[in-house]
């Protein structure tokens, strides 16, 4: 199920009563993608910002046993960047959700994915997925 990220926090708050959220934002990889023959073999700077709204459990005792270690949003965008070289933003999005969903303490998430070097100014273009578990 496709929603915006505050009406997944809003869905997941209103069955699980309080949650927390884990989050990696602004990490910059090159990224070898595009749909444009002059794209292919040409990596390009995108951006990615990941939020995760897990389980609000409460750790006994301050140990990252205890919790969901917040460092596998880096290993799952690093390995997913690895993957399969994809056409569209859209696919790469798709694919770290997938992952970053997996654990199951992960209730929701939301990926935004921006192509740094596209325009001319400092805007950015891209796409952002949330999808509530």
């Amino acid at each position: 199920m496709s929603t915006s990220h505050s009406d997944a926090i809003e869905a997941v708050l209103s069955a699980e009563g309080s949650a927390s959220s884990l989050f990696l934002e602004g990490a910059i990889r090159k990224v070898d993608i595009g749909v444009y023959q002059h794209e292919h073999g040409s990596p390009q700077r995108v951006m990615f910002d990941i939020h995760v709204i897990v389980n609000d459990s409460r750790p006994s005792n301050d140990s990252i046993d205890q919790v969901l270690d917040y460092e596998y949003l880096v290993s799952s965008l690093d390995r997913v960047v690895a993957m399969d070289r994809p056409s569209l933003l859209e696919t790469l999005v798709t694919r770290i959700l997938d992952e970053v969903l997996a654990p199951s303490e992960v209730l929701a998430a939301s990926v935004s994915a921006s192509k740094l070097d596209v325009t001319d100014d400092d805007s950015r273009l891209g796409c952002t997925q949330t999808r509530v578990k």
